[in-house]
């Protein structure tokens, strides 16, 4: 009977462990690399080009992913990038769907350019008017969406120039793709960001702006300067941020005190550091 015991509690912790196992490992994310495209300017929407491309996620910078050696065939290696996450923010179970399954996270990556905003609750960040030397590197900006809709991640990573070692800087997140609510009640629409604490642009401070959208129409529903702890003038009536989480934990989520009809439509949460952005959207 002991023996028995025994190995039932060995084969609990091994399945306890198998299934921690697997929902925090790292994905390998297939990937579409869109830029535009050189010299081909001049018309109203730039002409852009679109690559396959593979993204190894790791939660350290030494922990290359066992499937390091086995990219497809048809992926240009110079296309074949190592992302540390140490927040683990992209090594959700949504991320990583089991291998062979048809369905696949969406993904695309771009080059992305960091510059001053020159929004009044975001130009305070950047006042000092001099961009450090830190920002001499190879940025990007990638977007995100986990199986059935669950979950949608926009990072900006940093590189040194001409090598494929990314770190994440910034991350937002947002678990609330799609939210329905009744009239009159209160609804949650979650964002949270993660900023590298590490990275020199990260004791600057930082702002988060709402935005709604709904057939072409749109409006500004609140925005905070985190720096100067200062909320903008056209905060919408009934909406708010819990600004404890937000400055301990990174919760930006917005606060809709009553639901109405005219709050039906997509919420964009968009988070600002120094030179940088990243934003989310949120269907209600």
């Amino acid at each position: 009977m002991t023996n028995f015991s025994t190995i039932y509690k060995l084969s609990l912790v091994a399945v306890i462990c198998f299934i921690k196992a697997c929902s925090s490992s790292c994905p390998v994310l297939e990937c579409w690399f869109v830029q535009e495209k050189a010299g081909r300017g001049g018309g109203l929407t730039a002409a852009t080009s679109q690559e396959k491309s593979l993204l190894h996620i790791r939660k350290g910078a030494h922990s290359h992913s066992a499937d390091f050696n086995q990219a497809p065939s048809d992926i240009n290696p110079d296309r074949v990038y190592f992302i540390t996450d140490p927040a683990a923010t992209l090594c959700q179970r949504s991320l990583n769907p089991p291998r062979g399954s048809v369905k696949k996270p969406q993904c695309e990556i771009n080059p992305f350019l960091p510059q001053p905003s020159t929004l009044k609750w975001v130009a305070p960040l950047t006042d000092s008017a001099l961009s450090p030397t830190y920002l001499q590197a190879d940025w990007f900006s990638t977007a995100l969406r986990g199986l059935n809709e669950e979950l949608a991640i926009s990072t900006i990573t940093r590189a040194p120039t001409a090598t494929k070692e990314h770190n994440v800087i910034l991350s937002v997140t947002s678990k609330t793709v799609s939210v329905q609510s009744r009239l009159g009640e209160p609804v949650l629409l979650d964002c949270s960001f993660w900023v590298d604490t590490s990275s020199p642009l990260s004791g600057s401070g930082f702002a988060v702006e709402w935005r709604y959208q709904f057939r072409g129409d749109g409006r500004l529903v609140l925005a905070y300067d985190g720096k100067t702890d200062r909320l903008a003038d056209a905060q919408e009536e009934g909406a708010t941020l819990d600004f404890e989480g937000l400055h301990k934990k990174g919760n930006a989520s917005l606060i809709l005190q009553e639901a109405k009809v005219h709050h039906s439509g997509m919420y964009i949460c968009t988070v600002y550091l120094p030179y940088l952005v990243a934003q989310v959207a949120v269907d209600l």
